[in-house]
Formats: structure tokens, C-alpha cells, sequence
């Protein structure tokens, strides 16, 4: 994903899905090329965004220019670019037939289709869809009866019904990721493994449409997984942890419990990296029971930092059951190794909001001595998405199409109606300051205000508040430009 001009997101863990779909489509026989996004790192320096494309473009094209089929899996942050290539892609080679899959495309099916002159969007899980395509297009059958996927009928757009998830027999019938064709030189930090898919929960701001679906797999088969792993790791770095992927690892506490027990003999010097739910911690056994040396870190995603945020965002938790769960955590010796996570600026949010969530932020941190991480929110497909005009903001899809648009000032101002630039600066310096008292917070972007910020990373200035207007003259100028 590239930032700003001339510099890409760092990558610590391979794409799963991409060696998982090489997996499915190598045991139906078909030949595969994968290309990782580590690949494009040495262009990151390019001066601007054309040479950017188009060095990645031409990389691109020497890799596939024997390949039928191309396929991207894009999320909202790498769509912009994906979009400019694959448009390269089809002007040079209408030959080629280009698919789209994954969060993004699954959610703008249609815009993509519009957007590109890609033949095809494979919505939700690729395991099962992607073959079914792949062998619909190679033998010229009929698309109108695979489920799940949008695609071109002449000059219509044509939307198949969706079908059921995978369940969790399907999932453990999958070919395990084929991590042999990483690239060497990428050197990844963790190693990536799903125990289950889905969520129990669907919190407002949340992207994936796996919600209040859940799946697990077994816990033998979880534990072939990780012996299956284990195989790559040279692959990896010396020091080489496992990530679980789970959006929900923690919902059922005696299957954590349990994977956890039969996997700790299969890690050969690596810890596994988890995402824990705060009120997952209080029901069962699971954190009195574990050895925490087993466990590199953990993030216990909060968002809000006040009770009517948290319900707002349908969280499922209330600030006094967070502190429940953290005195628990550190009892068990777990303070070390988990950071609470946290998300400022939703639409609804001004200085006294915000403020509140840095207050409880604080207090974590000194009350437990735990860190404590905070994002600026970007506005990103989900429930608040979709109720995005209530709050007066006026952004759509197309805004993904930038290829920098996570650095437009514009675009952070029509998302954050009640924010103005003297309130960010505020809450950086309020974080400094903690930071100087010794304590262990952090509060990261927006990229937009990074030179603005620097002064404040480096020194204690006292910035005074503006005052909270409707529009701020900030806001209108940004927009204008």
C-alpha cells in the first residue's frame, strides 16, 4: 500500500490468502504465478505517482506475461493502485482476463467492474469460487450459475445471488497456504495461521462481512496447521513468531485453552501473536491457565475509551468491565506482553470525546503500566459507512480510487466533521506529554499532518486549543484544494 509518494507500508507478515488460493488452484492442476507485494518494495522511492505505476506495472508484466488469467486481491488501502495496473494491464493485452477479489471489490463489486476493464469480482471466500471461475472461463461454460460473483454480460453488469459460507468442514478440507514460493528476500518477521473465520460480533466500524458468523476448526486440525508451518519457517526470519489471523481467536476461551496446550510443543522457538476480546478475558479459565511465555504479544482491541462511544460502535463492553479484564491480564503476568488498542475521531467525535478516550488511554497506562496504541479513524466500509450522511459527511467509493487517498487532507476532513487541525495537534502534544512523563502510549497520523506534528515528537510545546466550529475554515480550505 503506498502511503505517500515514495514510500510503501511495511510488511512484517505475508498475504495468507495469496498462497492459500495457489494451494486450490495448484491441486486442480492449474499452473500458478504468485507475485507478493514485498516484490514492488524496491520502487517505493519512485518521485511520483506515475513512475510509481508505472515501475510496478512493467515489474508486474514481466512476471504474468504468460499467464491467461490475472488475479488481484485488493482492500480499500492497495485498490488505487491495483486499479491503475490492471487498467495498464488490459490496454496491452486485452487478451488477458482480469479478476478482482477480496474485502474491497467484495463490497464494490459493481464499482469495480465500472472502474476497470476487469471481466469479473469474486465476492466473500475465495477457496471454493475462484476454481469454479477459473474452470467456467478456461472451458467457456455459462457464469450465470456460480454464486457469489459479478461480472460482465455484454454492457450489463450482471450480480449472481450470493452463496453460504464455508463451513467448517470446508475449511478444514482446504489445501493448507503454500508458503515454498515466498520470496526469499522478503524475510517476513511472523508467520501467519487461521484457527477460525468470521466474527460473533459486528462493531460498527469494522470492514469484514464475515460478521456474526463465526467458524472454528478443529483444534487437531488447528494443530496440523501449525506443525504444517513450521516446515516454511526458513522461510521466514531466524526469529520467527506465529500470528493468528482470527478476527475472534479468544470466542470460545476452552477452545483457545486447548489450542493453545497442543500447539506449545509444536513451536520450536517461536510464540504465537493473538487478538484478544476484553470480556472474552473474564469468562473461563483461559488467562489463569496458559503459560504467558508462550505468547509474543496480544492486542486487546477497545476503540472507545468512554461508555457511549462503546455503544455506539457496538463493542459489547463497558470501560468498567475493560479494567476488569486488564487487572486479570496482569495478575497472570501478561502485562509485558499485550498493548490495548484504540481508535479516535469517529463522526461523532469532537475534543470532549476524543479527550476522553486519551483520559482513559492515561489512566491504563499508569493505573497498569500497560501500552497503549490510538489510530485516527479512516472511514472505512462498514455500518458507519453506510450511515455516513447522517453525520453530514459526504465521501463514496470513488475517494478509494486515489492511489494516495489515504494522504489527502480532503478526504480526513469530510470524514471528521467535527475535527479541526488544532484538535489533532492538541491530542499529539497531549500524547507527548505522557510520553515524557515516561508513560507507555502512542498515537499514530494522520500522514497529511506528519510534518505539522514532528516539532511536537521532539520537543513540549504548549499548543493552545482553538475553538470547535462547525466548519472550520481548515476544513473548507482543504476541500477547495
Amino acid at each position: 500500500m503506498p502511503l505517500y509518494i515514495g514510500k510503501f507500508e511495511p510488511l512484517e507478515i505475508p498475504p495468507m490468502v495469496l498462497y492459500l488460493l495457489h494451494a486450490v488452484l495448484k491441486n486442480k492442476g492449474y499452473e500458478i504465478t504468485v507475485v507478493d507485494p514485498y516484490e514492488f518494495i524496491e520502487f517505493e522511492n519512485k518521485k511520483s505517482e506515475e513512475e510509481l505505476i508505472t515501475a510496478c506495472y512493467e515489474y508486474l508484466k514481466s512476471k504474468i506475461s504468460y499467464d491467461d488469467i490475472v488475479c488481484f486481491s485488493a482492500n480499500s488501502f492497495n485498490w488505487g493502485i491495483s486499479k491503475e495496473i490492471a487498467n495498464r494491464i488490459s490496454k496491452n493485452n486485452q487478451m488477458q482476463k482480469i479478476i478482482f477479489g477480496g474485502l474491497h471489490p467484495t463490497i464494490f463489486d459493481e464499482h469495480i467492474l465500472k472502474a476497470t476493464s476487469a471481466s469479473l469480482v469474486v465476492r466473500g471466500e475465495g477457496e471454493k469460487k475462484l476454481p469454479e471461475v477459473i474452470d467456467a472461463i478456461v472451458n467457456k461454460k455459462p457464469l450465470s450459475e456460480i454464486k457469489s460473483i459479478t461480472y460482465r454480460s455484454g454492457d450489463k453488469i450482471v450480480r449472481n445471488p450470493d452463496e453460504a459460507y464455508l463451513t467448517v468442514e470446508e475449511l478444514e478440507e482446504s489445501p493448507l497456504p503454500d508458503f515454498s514460493v515466498i520470496p526469499i528476500e522478503a524475510k517476513y518477521k511472523y508467520m501467519p495461521i487461521e484457527a477460525s473465520r468470521g466474527c460473533k460480533f459486528s462493531c460498527a466500524f469494522c470492514s469484514i462481512t464475515h460478521r456474526s458468523v463465526w467458524r472454528g476448526v478443529s483444534v487437531d486440525s488447528l494443530e496440523h496447521r501449525v506443525c504444517d508451518i513450521m516446515k516454511y519457517k526458513h522461510m521466514f526470519t531466524q526469529k520467527t513468531d506465529i500470528v493468528f489471523m482470527d478476527d475472534c481467536f479468544t470466542a470460545d476461551t476452552e477452545r483457545a485453552k486447548e489450542i493453545i496446550f497442543r500447539i506449545k510443543d509444536h513451536l520450536v522457538n517461536s510464540k504465537i501473536c493473538i487478538e484478544v476480546r476484553a470480556a472474552d478475558v473474564l469468562k473461563g479459565d483461559l488467562f489463569n491457565s496458559i503459560d504467558c511465555n508462550v505468547v509474543k504479544w496480544m492486542q486487546v482491541g477497545v476503540e472507545c475509551g468512554y461508555n457511549e462511544g462503546l455503544k455506539k460502535i457496538k463493542k459489547g463492553l463497558t470501560v468498567e468491565l475493560l479494567y476488569a479484564a486488564l487487572d486479570k491480564l496482569v495478575e497472570n503476568g501478561f502485562k509485558k506482553k499485550m498493548f490495548v488498542s484504540f481508535i479516535i475521531g469517529f463522526p461523532w467525535e469532537g475534543f470532549e470525546e476524543i479527550n476522553k478516550t486519551l483520559d482513559t488511554i492515561e489512566d491504563i497506562a499508569v493505573k497498569f503500566g500497560i501500552a497503549c496504541n490510538a489510530n485516527w479513524l479512516w472511514l472505512l466500509p462498514s455500518e458507519l459507512w453506510s450511515e455516513k450522511e447522517s453525520y453530514g459527511i459526504t465521501i463514496n467509493e470513488f475517494i478509494f480510487d486515489d492511489v494516495y487517498w489515504v494522504t489527502k487532507e480532503s478526504n480526513f476532513c469530510r470524514s471528521h466533521p467535527l475535527v479541526s487541525e488544532d484538535m489533532i495537534i492538541q491530542a499529539h502534544e497531549r500524547v507527548w506529554k505522557m510520553t515524557e512523563r515516561g508513560l507507555p502510549v502512542n498515537l499514530n497520523g494522520p500522514f497529511f499532518m506528519s510534518k505539522k506534528l514532528l516539532p511536537f515528537r521532539k520537543q513540549n510545546l504548549v499548543v493552545k486549543l482553538g475553538s470547535e466550529v462547525e466548519k472550520p475554515k481548515w476544513h473548507r480550505k482543504a476541500i477547495e484544494d
